[in-house]
């Protein structure tokens, strides 16, 4: 065998190794060139792949007594000493060497195509697989599987450092990270190689996102880009508070301090208003101003049903704050929204008393506010009222309308059940939670499904208990029995209330109905106590008591609360005001999903990031600032969820919560073109509501006592109301810009409607000016503060207090005097200094919304 004839050694050449190898080179090359691989201890043919002749022969350059016949043979040695190959045997060796060479890099080629045919071949199968399994399905794009198998081939075939992720991959990884948190994550990263970024490069993409959380700024700019996403310029605004840890944190972006209560200034938080290079300042701060104990969210849903929810703005607040406040912080909303192009339809909140008033007032329902021009830039809603249409008492030009959270209406209907104050009657029936008690105590479960807590009195937001307590099992029980008519009807109201404002299942048509149901039982009953002889009706009431209570407070505890009445009066209005507007199309078709319009966006962003807190911790409540790091987590994942289907054939599935209904009505273009529903279709449901009310009214006997005060029909009932609510001790008329102190309220007379034990103020408070003009600057630009001089200890372990600091970080920290040394200290181990106590809240959301305790 001729060495020089072959083209390409075999695959079996390729794995001779030992002996076999060493046969080979001898019939191949020669004996004295073999002799030379056993003595440089080369074994096997793949090893000459990665060694150049020179390495081989090197060994001749020594003076090696037993090589000197071998190397006689092969060579020769000049007088310097160096060895010279023969060049017949080079040009073996060199042709073996080529030949290994050719023939591993064949391997490598074919290695890659046989990798890249399998790669393909994976992703084809599984592709093939997911078609046949979703054909039944809508799903109209891939799953992010394939891709991320994709990337993990590629990356397999790369060292660590070179690893890359497409787009896509990044915003995968971002959501496991999110929900999952950094533990999670990491268990993943370690274990799936090469599938996901580390944590690091993810926290550099969330800053990189352009969705930082800064508190009190208000992100209109990327408003706009949410609104063009959804296709979408018609937006509905939630605002809701929540309490937070009382702290103050030092946040370095920003050079401020966060966890005061920002200053309002026309309604408006001051966004980086706390700001200093002085500690003595800061020390002021901690002694003198308010800190913030509650978290105010601002958040838009577009009309569309599939559009994720946007973070508008967070702030932290004292909670003393005005309905005027409101007013002016709604127009600034909306006039910044309309810059961007995008029309606020509405705003909704949670019944807060200010925020009632502030909307009574905008709305201008049985409220004034001479001081104020609404409609001098003519941007507003505008409808025409027909004159028979008295029981309508909402003005026809609007700016914008609003839409109290109907889950806190139920709750409040439940509320004034359970209260141990109210004295609820309807006609000759009394309205009693005893009802329920003795449901509970005579009948199986199975029959009504309740349990004791659902008339716990100190469970104030239990709306799960709402749904049971008016469900068809439990009004049918209570219909059985003829002492329970009173609550029969009112547990009625309550079902009419979720299934009109709540459920989303539910046919405009019925919506529309079963609201105005409720509108008009209420304002019967109201009627009837308004003429009620309290002496004679009430007879469990005796005369002592009848002394010492005046009957407008006995009257007040026989009805539900005024802002509860308010709040269904204002939600009917404007459910029919939008619905008169599409007819007119003023507005989108999508504007029908009124079940959307509340303020349990925010509860449910206020829910998500307590539960981003990990797994291994306990602590689920934040201060301010842990917050806008929360809540840049959040808007991270909805605005992947708003784009998600707009942006690439791949998208990802999120997860159905179990309290979301799977059956969702279609409002669709279609279908609401179907429902073809004009104004005179509106009157029908209208008048049938009114009529259906009347077969509730007369179940409990108020009949007769409305008939004969001439109440007993529509015309004359709307205009009796309407007489009544137009009085001063009803309307609300505003000629200041901080008198906050006329204004309906669950306490007094209603305290067991109370939604927790916040305390109101009645005006806003300006901050003081805290500057000291007498402060002296050094060179540095720092302030020198006072000495810390009960400071003992030389040696600051563990603080970031230092003798030098890099003067690219001289922002971040104070000059301070400890004794008679300077020493810099960073300004979040000063907020850790001047903080003296600890707040703490309960993990548990029903501990922190029960009722207080006897005051």
């Amino acid at each position: 065998m001729d060495i020089l004839q072959l083209d390409e050694l075999t695959d079996d050449m390729m794995n001779l190794r030992n002996d076999d190898f060493y046969n080979f080179l001898e019939v191949a090359l020669n004996k004295d060139l073999c002799e030379l691989f056993r003595v440089q201890g080369i074994r096997d043919m793949s090893s000459l792949s990665s060694i150049t002749i020179d390495q081989i022969t090197q060994v001749f350059t020594f003076n090696i007594m037993e090589l000197n016949n071998l190397k006689k043979s092969l060579g020769f040695v000049s007088t310097d000493g160096n060895f010279h190959l023969r060049l017949g045997y080079r040009n073996l060796l060199e042709r073996l060497i080529l030949l290994v060479k050719s023939k591993k890099s064949s391997f490598v080629k074919n290695f890659e195509l046989s990798n890249k045919h399998k790669e393909n071949q994976i992703n084809e199968k599984l592709l093939e697989m997911w078609k046949q399994t979703s054909s039944s399905s809508n799903k109209a794009c891939i799953p992010i599987l394939f891709p991320w198998i994709n990337n993990i081939f590629q990356n397999l075939e790369k060292t660590k450092n070179r690893y890359r992720y497409d787009d896509h991959i990044q915003e995968f990884a971002l959501l496991i990270f999110i929900f999952g948190g950094r533990n999670c994550y990491e268990f993943l990263r370690l274990n799936l190689p090469a599938a996901l970024p580390h944590i690091s490069n993810l926290e550099l993409i969330i800053r990189s996102q352009e969705l930082r959380m800064i508190e009190c700024e208000f992100r209109f700019n990327l408003l706009k880009e949410y609104s063009q996403i959804n296709n979408s310029n018609y937006i509905f605004v939630a605002e809701d508070l929540t309490s937070s840890i009382t702290c103050i944190d030092y946040d370095v972006q920003s050079n401020s301090f966060i966890g005061f209560s920002p200053p309002l200034v026309n309604g408006i938080p001051e966004s980086n208003f706390f700001r200093t290079e002085n500690f003595n300042e800061l020390k002021k701060w901690f002694d003198e101003l308010d800190k913030s104990k509650f978290i105010n969210l601002y958040m838009v849903k577009s009309l569309a049903l599939s559009a994720p929810p946007f973070i508008l703005s967070a702030f932290g607040s004292n909670n003393k704050f005005t309905a005027i406040d409101i007013v002016k912080r709604w127009l600034f909303i909306h006039n910044q929204c309309l810059i961007q192009g995008i029309r606020v339809v509405g705003f909704s909140t949670d019944g807060d008393a200010r925020y009632l008033r502030a909307m009574r007032l905008f709305s201008r329902f049985f409220a004034e506010l001479p001081n104020f021009n609404f409609f001098k830039h003519h941007d507003g809603f505008d409808i025409k009222i027909s004159n028979q249409w008295s029981w309508f008492l909402m003005q026809e030009q609007q700016i914008f309308l609003f839409m109290q959270d109907p889950i806190h209406i139920a709750t409040k209907i439940r509320n004034r059940l359970l209260s141990r104050v109210a004295k609820m009657k309807m006609g000759s029936y009394s309205i009693d939670k005893e009802h329920l008690i003795d449901l509970i105590e005579s009948k199986s479960k199975i029959e009504h499904n309740l349990t004791k807590t659902d008339v716990n009195v100190k469970d104030r937001q239990n709306f799960s208990s709402c749904l049971r307590i008016s469900s068809e099992k439990v009004l049918y029980l209570l219909n059985k029995n003829e002492k329970a008519k009173g609550t029969y009807v009112y547990l009625t109201l309550l079902n009419l209330i979720i299934s009109g404002f709540i459920n989303k299942s539910t046919t405009i048509e019925k919506r529309l109905y079963h609201i105005w149901t409720v509108v008009f039982i209420c304002r019967l009953w109201f009627s009837w106590i308004h003429y009620l002889n309290i002496t004679n009706s009430n007879n469990h009431t005796n005369n002592s008591n009848n002394n010492s209570q005046s009957q407008k407070k006995i009257k007040q505890r026989t009805f539900i609360t005024r802002p509860t009445l308010w709040c269904i009066e204002i939600n009917a209005h404007t459910l029919l005001y939008i619905i008169l507007l599409i007819i007119k199309k003023k507005l989108p078709i999508d504007a029908l999903n009124t079940f959307g319009f509340n303020s349990q966006i925010c509860e449910n962003t206020f829910r998500i990031a307590r539960s981003l807190t990990g797994p291994f911790s306990s602590v689920t409540n934040f201060s301010v600032k842990s917050f806008m790091k929360r809540s840049e987590k959040i808007s991270v994942v909805n605005s992947i969820k708003g784009r998600d289907s707009k942006m690439r054939d791949y998208c990802f599935q999120f997860p159905q919560h179990h309290k979301n209904d799977k059956e969702t009505y279609d409002y669709s273009v279609d279908s609401i073109k179907s429902l073809n529903l004009t104004e005179y279709d509106i009157e029908k449901i209208i008048y049938h509501a009114f009529e259906s009310a009347k077969q509730y009214v007369s179940m409990v006997n108020m009949t007769q006592l409305l008939e004969n005060k001439n109440i007993y029909s529509l015309p004359e009932l709307s205009h009796f109301i309407k007489t009544i609510l137009s009085k001063p001790s009803s309307k609300i008329v505003d000629y200041t810009e901080d008198d906050d102190s006329n204004y309906d309220s669950d306490d007094d007379e209603f305290e067991d409607d109370e939604d927790g034990s916040v305390t109101f103020g009645d005006e806003g408070q300006m901050l003081p000016n805290m500057f000291d003009e007498e402060e002296e600057e050094e060179e540095e630009g720092n302030i020198v503060a006072n000495d810390l001089s009960n400071i003992s200890q030389l040696n600051f372990k563990g603080c970031r207090i230092y003798d030098k600091i890099n003067s690219q970080h001289m922002n971040k920290f104070f000059r301070i005097h400890i004794n008679s040394s300077v020493k810099y200290i960073h300004k979040q181990t000063a907020c850790w200094l001047l903080t003296t106590s600890k707040n703490h809240l309960s993990s548990d959301r029903l501990e922190r919304v029960k009722e207080p305790k006897d005051k």
